[in-house]
């Protein structure tokens, strides 16, 4: 009965702290789009998501947060799909604070010079 109770006490442990580990995307307007378009100045492929740097023709620097790793590569998106220098275009949920510069929430990445595409299919 004691192992019972503490098989429980740890395994109530464990899920209380996954459901809180990741963040929530209150600080983005999850029901509003905005489209960036910019020049890839660095690409982060780690987790818990991947993160690009694009500057736009205003020189403004914004960061997206894109998906995790584990999704973006049942996409068909590896650490070399997209490149510092790659001009692209994202449209994703705006920080609530425009001076952030920050996109989350990512629906679709374009590469106009070829035609590559990525559309969000899951919710991150």
């Amino acid at each position: 009965m004691t192992r019972l109770v503490t098989a429980v006490a740890v395994a109530a442990a464990l899920i209380t702290t996954r459901a809180d580990a990741h963040h929530s995307y209150a600080a983005y307007v999850e029901d509003q789009t905005v489209s960036i378009e910019g020049t890839i100045e660095s690409v982060r492929f780690a987790n818990p998501h991947v993160l690009v740097t694009i500057r736009t023709d205003a020189s403004e620097v914004y960061t997206i947060e894109w998906q995790n790793l584990v999704q973006l590569r049942h996409g068909h998106v590896g650490p070399t799909t997209l490149n510092a220098g790659d001009r692209i275009v994202v449209t994703a949920s705006p920080s609530r604070d425009p001076e952030a510069h920050k996109l989350s929430l990512v629906r679709e990445i374009r590469r106009p010079a070829d035609g590559w595409r990525w559309r969000r299919t899951t919710r991150q």
